[in-house]
This record gives structure tokens, C-alpha cells and sequence, in this order.
């Protein structure tokens, strides 16, 4: 064979364009959407089994809103 002849690349099967435009999204959100989990995750081992707290109030704004007052307070 010489150089300028070459193996035909192997067939790509190609999906149907709205699956590929989806695919290609979901594997760009996937690194942040993966992120976002862990972070919800933490806060609720940390707060309910380090903190000894009931799961309820971990989804409560209140909650949060207390804890950055006592982290930032000015004393």
C-alpha cells in the first residue's frame, strides 16, 4: 500500500440528530450536575449525622440562613 492509500475508516453508526444533540448536552451537564449532588449530599450527612440534627430541617432556608449568621456574626 502506499501512502496516499488508506484503510476506509470503520463505519460510525450515526444516531438521529436530536439524540445526538441530547447526548452531547448531558455530557457537558453532567461534571456540574454531579457536583450539585455531592454538595446536597455533604450538607445533609454533615448537618444530620455530624450535627445530630433531624433530615427535615436540612432543607429548611432557615436553617441555612441561621448557620452563615453564626459563621459571619461580628464578635
Amino acid at each position: 500500500m502506499t501512502a496516499k492509500q488508506t484503510k476506509p475508516k470503520a463505519a460510525r453508526k450515526s444516531l438521529p440528530r436530536g439524540l445526538a444533540i441530547t447526548l452531547r448536552i448531558l455530557r457537558h451537564l453532567l461534571v456540574p450536575i454531579l457536583c450539585c449532588i455531592a454538595l446536597l449530599a455533604g450538607l445533609s450527612i454533615g448537618y444530620v449525622k455530624l450535627g445530630g440534627q433531624p433530615f427535615a430541617d436540612v432543607w429548611k432556608l432557615e436553617t441555612w440562613k441561621h448557620l452563615i449568621d453564626l459563621v459571619f456574626a461580628n464578635t
